[in-house]
């Protein structure tokens, strides 16, 4: 089982970006990485984490 998030769908409209870890805290690092690099997000904490979380779904 995989875990896969798109930033689209998690509501940044603008944003194609995808990805899919084998892990949920693999996604999350994932995530965290890009909204640093692209979305310019200074501090992912806890709630963004478990937003990545919710807006991930399993494939």
């Amino acid at each position: 089982m995989a875990y896969e998030f798109s930033c689209r769908s998690a509501g940044a409209e603008g944003c194609g970006w995808k990805t899919r870890a084998a892990t949920e805290d693999e996604l999350v690092a994932k995530v965290a990485q890009h909204a640093q690099k692209v979305h310019k997000v200074k501090n992912v904490t806890g709630t963004i984490a478990a937003y990545a979380r919710s807006a991930a779904r399993q494939v």
